[in-house]
């Protein structure tokens, strides 16, 4: 679905490319590069990473088994990092494949990249070493066709409200929902701009993880172990009581629109369909509710909109994860390593917007439904709004991607932050498409 589309953007910037002198010639086989001539080749990225689930160790006698954390004191700092990372600097490993075989690829350049498994791009640069590719150059999918906006006059100036990460459940905390509730409904706003904000507010999208099961803390690290994990059952009839009470009173003043997350009673696969109507007994009464798939796509005010609820982020996020430990010399002062050190996930939404692929990652190491013939995750149009939940904290940015006729197309990307960890929710502005969070202490 995506080479064509990588060599139109390749041949249109590599055409008269030279390396030492020679011209740079497209090569269609990988196995078919030859030592020291300037070529550029399509494929796959694949990632060898030390600390990644491996089907065939675990189906051959689970010789990676993460461990149980039983006391945490008597874990060092390294050990407890590596449980959430994929990610050991001195042996990753990235390769490019293709139907013909396998190309380790090395290169400064990889230091100012991100490249996950899954993600096809095209590389330019010559073999210098037996069987390793120096890459210089590298390129992404053409972006798919975007819809134009289309701001109706009357629907000026319009927000929408996301939320994620609830997490509610009956031993939790009730004050900071009930106090966003009643913010929702305009209740304690002491402020002429927030009453003008919310009156405005034309849909609250709750983006996943909206309940929680209080869980055993000793299987709590198990996450990366997950092809001999017995994953059990999301469900809790009394967490989804209280959840479909606070949604009803929003209904009366709001559209709701809620997604499945990683903590719902979903499936464990992605994507996920939409959280079953007999959870919500009196939200399912009001014609403003409305259940979606993860991902799923929204068409408001004009303006379309691809959400998730983030498990396929936080899944890319753990081949990014340095550990700390390690000595991974000059790397620790690229900016993307910077970004990582402090917990953000910007570079990484840009990156799935350049891929025009949302979870490349799948099926490899995040649980997929099985499809044939496509890929879902691939983008066949570009939106205009890219909003991933349940993340550590706020961030956008508009991003700005290419196609080979030079009509270039935005995208504002917003990382919505987990609510009961950080107390935010944000607003989007339709017209404008600028964000804006707010916190809840």
């Amino acid at each position: 679905m995506l080479k064509s589309r990588v060599m139109k953007m390749a041949s249109d910037k590599w055409k008269s490319e030279t390396i030492n002198g020679i011209k740079a010639k497209y090569v269609n086989k990988l196995l078919d590069v030859k030592s020291l001539t300037p070529s550029y080749v399509i494929g796959t990225v694949f990632v060898e990473m030390k600390y990644k689930p491996n089907i065939l160790k675990e189906v051959s006698g689970n010789i990676f088994e993460a461990p149980v954390f039983e006391d945490e004191s008597q874990y060092s700092k390294l050990d407890r990092v590596r449980i959430h990372s994929y990610s050991d600097p001195e042996t990753d490993q990235v390769m490019l494949e293709d139907d013909s075989g396998r190309l380790l690829l090395d290169g400064e350049l990889l230091e100012k990249v991100i490249l996950v498994t899954g993600a096809v791009v095209g590389v330019l640069g010559m073999i210098v070493e037996a069987g390793i590719f120096t890459i210089v150059d590298i390129v992404y999918p053409e972006a798919a066709p975007q819809v134009p906006r289309t701001i109706d006059g009357n629907h000026a100036d319009e927000s929408i409200l996301f939320i994620s990460g609830l997490r509610v459940n009956p031993s939790s905390d009730m004050a900071p929902i009930e106090i966003l509730k009643e913010f929702i409904m305009g209740e304690l706003c002491n402020s002429d701009n927030v009453v003008d904000l919310l009156k405005k507010t034309t849909n609250l999208i709750i983006l996943g993880s909206s309940i929680e099961i209080t869980e055993d803390p000793r299987n709590a690290l198990k996450g990366k172990d997950k092809y001999s994990e017995v994953h059990k059952s999301n469900y809790d009839a009394d967490s989804l009581k209280i959840l479909d009470k606070w949604i009803s009173c929003l209904l009366v003043s709001i559209p709701v629109y809620i997604l499945p997350g990683e903590t719902d009673p979903a499936e464990v696969g992605f994507p996920k369909l939409p959280l079953h109507p007999s959870f919500f007994e009196l939200s399912s009464c009001h014609k403003n509710f409305e259940r979606l798939s993860n991902p799923s796509w929204l068409q408001i005010n004009g303006n379309r909109i691809l959400v998730t609820s983030g498990e396929n982020v936080n899944d890319m996020f753990k081949y990014l994860i340095p550990n700390i430990e390690v000595e991974i010399g000059d790397g620790l002062d690229s900016p993307i390593r910077k970004e990582v050190l402090h917990d953000s996930r910007l570079k990484l939404l840009e990156a799935s917007m350049l891929w025009q692929n949302i979870a490349p990652t799948a099926p490899d190491t995040l649980c997929c439904y099985p499809f044939r013939g496509i890929d879902p995750f691939t983008l066949t149009e570009t939106p205009h709004v890219y909003v991933v939940g349940n993340q550590p904290k706020f961030e956008s940015t508009i991003l700005t991607l290419n196609t080979k006729n030079g009509a270039d197309c935005t995208v504002r990307i917003v990382s919505v932050p987990d609510f009961s960890e950080t107390g935010q929710c944000v607003f989007l502005n339709t017209d404008s498409l600028q964000c804006t969070s707010y916190r809840f202490s």
